[in-house]
């Protein structure tokens, strides 16, 4: 379902403390809109909503309709709540500002932003598509720092109306899980609640996430010819009846076979952080932050530290203290930062399943169980399973209170 935004344009204000917001609300309408508030992203459930439904599943709740509970906790009306748009650095360049009542309103009403009606999942999509959490050698580097305001504020949100449903007579927790590459540890999480007990009622959906990139077969079938073209033994085809033809290179057949899916794999990253950056983040990153840095810098007047340097900084420390070598505009260094990361943790985390995938595939066409147009497809499979960027995983837990 696609909605339309009607953006804020309002005319320019004679208070001193800020100039013409209208560009800037413009741009973070934008902002949002492209990265993180998506409203096309639907979440694909049942339109369970109320009060009643929820009271309705819990007591008569069981293993088998425990999913009830989450479905209609996941349908309900979150109906209104606020944040600062880069409301954390704000408050670090504004210093004795902070405690101004006019630096307060006008941070309203540059960076201000109100949500009203959502629902729960949309959310909790939300919340982990705006974080860009990165595990990378041995540290954790939340990419989107301007949104944290937004994280804690909606995380909170999310936990009072989780204690406001069920938290007076169940025990809880509620989890979502993106990770757009299947196993590396690169995208965002949420975690409401208490420690999981054995004896909890657990139910698990997928809901959609607010990125609609979509990589197609074509596309995973062209980087598959063009791997194989640069193989030793040829092409595809002739890679594979090699292994029929010279029953003792097996083994370094195979060894070529399994590069060449790594390579396909990443090659599949590589386009789709391509598409994420190009098309979600970076026309934000290099064109539409200089109207917001100028805005808030006429609210900032008094403050030594402009915010054009405190993102700067915070993107230049982001990108750079993580012995990352990076050069180019900043969705250059996104990009960059996000293929070397998501590769090599591709690389160890499935690097010995792809050998086993690549013999069970050798065996398999040797065998003749399978065709050269199969054993593609069985590999296109396998690429796709490794990509998931429009969905998150949300799991609920449930337990009944010591009384």
């Amino acid at each position: 379902m696609m909605m339309k935004v009607k953006q804020n344009r309002k005319g320019k204000r004679k208070n001193g403390f800020y100039k013409d917001t209208g560009g800037f609300s413009t741009t973070f309408d934008i902002f949002l809109f492209l990265i993180m508030i998506s409203i096309s992203a639907m979440i694909l459930l049942p339109s369970i909503t109320g009060n009643t439904q929820i009271k309705s599943a819990l007591e008569s709740k069981s293993q088998e309709n425990s999913g009830d509970t989450l479905l209609t906790l996941l349908n309900g009306k979150v109906y209104e709540f606020e944040y600062i748009v880069a409301g954390d650095q704000l408050d670090a360049v504004a210093g004795p500002l902070n405690n101004s009542p006019v630096f307060t309103t006008g941070k309203k009403i540059i960076a201000g932003k109100e949500l009203r009606h959502k629902t729960f999942s949309d959310i909790a999509a939300e919340n982990a598509a705006v974080q860009w959490v990165i595990y990378y050698n041995g540290t954790r580097t939340q990419l989107n720092f301007m949104m944290t305001n937004y994280s804690n504020s909606s995380k909170s949100i999310m936990k009072n109306y989780l204690d406001e449903q069920i938290g007076d007579r169940y025990g809880y927790n509620f989890t979502v899980l993106w990770r757009p590459f299947t196993g590396v540890p690169i995208g965002g999480d949420l975690d409401i609640g208490e420690p999981v007990p054995d004896n909890a009622y657990v139910e698990s959906a997928y809901i959609t996430m607010p990125y609609h990139i979509v990589i197609s077969r074509k596309q995973v079938e062209d980087i598959i010819e063009n791997n194989f073209n640069n193989s030793r033994f040829g092409n595809f085809s002739f890679t594979l009846e090699e292994l029929k033809n010279n029953e003792s290179a097996r083994n370094v057949i195979e060894m070529e076979i399994s590069n060449k899916i790594n390579n396909i794999i990443n090659d599949t990253v590589d386009d789709s952080v391509d598409l994420i950056v190009d098309q979600k983040l970076g026309p934000v990153l290099d064109e539409s932050r200089n109207k917001m840095i100028e805005d808030v810098n006429g609210l900032l007047l008094d403050s030594e530290t402009s915010f054009n340097q405190e993102i700067n900084d915070g993107i230049n420390n982001t990108l750079n203290n993580v012995s990352a070598d990076l050069s180019g505009t900043m969705a250059d260094k996104l990009k960059d930062y996000l293929k070397v990361a998501a590769k090599e943790e591709i690389q160890a985390a499935t690097g010995e399943e792809i050998r086993s995938f690549s013999t069970e595939l050798a065996d398999m066409y040797v065998n003749n169980a399978i065709t050269i147009v199969e054993a593609k497809d069985r590999i296109i499979i396998e690429v796709f399973s490794r990509i998931n960027i429009n969905r998150a995983q949300a799991t609920l837990s449930l337990w009944e209170k010591r009384k």
